[in-house]
């Protein structure tokens, strides 16, 4: 028995709107799929990966990124024309690094970072926190970089790209594709009137599944070592 040889698989835009649909039996196996439903399903298919990106998924998602601190200067823009020009959803982990050497940094919440008494001292950096908004991000690190400065390097989580087009694939593995569908169908339960009915039935005991099978599934980074040790107590 032959096999493929080939793990490329991935869909597009249109034929996972067009899945969706056809689990709610909306749409027959050989009916083409109109303008207006790839133009409403690609509009319901980004606000659900948006909504997604909110619920930390996406190991794939995570990026390194590094610049240059300034000395005497404590924060630093994220986004067009700024220090780093993408904007991270959020920076999972920091370092500093001066003469080949990297140190981690320590995470303030933006209470911790404002109550700071003097965030003009310079000295050596150990500590930072992200503030981002809706168009771009600011970064501060304390104490502000002594001449030294050094360099600021992160590992932050991208944003999910849009589906803008009926070809484009999604910013997401394969394994996907099915919660993908599945979560699809159930948000365009209400639009298309199928509330009530055996298919949209059947959609809502499978979306959640679908989804809590790949989400557990995208913990791989997060797994390390156990450490075991006897209690001499």
């Amino acid at each position: 028995m032959a096999v493929s040889g080939s793990t490329d698989f991935k869909s597009v835009s249109a034929e996972i709107i067009a899945d969706a649909l056809s689990l709610l039996g909306v749409l027959a196996e050989e009916e083409p799929l109109p303008a207006y439903d790839l133009v409403r399903g690609m509009r319901f298919l980004t606000k659900m990966l948006k909504q997604w990106e909110g619920l930390g998924i996406g190991s794939w998602l995570r990026t390194e990124g590094t610049f240059a601190l300034v000395a005497s200067t404590p924060s630093y823009v994220f986004g067009s024309g700024g220090s780093f020009t993408t904007v991270p959803f959020d920076i999972t982990d920091a370092r500093i690094t001066r003469s080949s050497i990297d140190l981690p940094m320590e995470r303030l919440t933006r209470e911790e970072y404002f109550a700071l008494p003097n965030k003009t001292t310079t000295g050596y950096p150990t500590q930072y926190f992200y503030d981002r908004q809706r168009d771009n991000g600011t970064l501060y690190v304390w104490p502000s970089p002594d001449t030294t400065a050094g360099t600021f390097g992160f590992t932050y989580r991208r944003r999910i790209m849009d589906i803008d087009a009926a070809t484009d694939n999604f910013d997401l593995p394969p394994e996907w594709e099915k919660a993908i569908t599945d979560n699809l169908a159930y948000e365009l339960i209400a639009v298309y009137g199928k509330a009530g009915s055996e298919e949209a039935k059947k959609v809502s005991r499978d979306a959640p599944i679908s989804f809590a099978i790949v989400q557990n599934f995208d913990v791989g980074e997060s797994e390390g070592s156990i450490m075991i040790s006897p209690d001499r107590g």
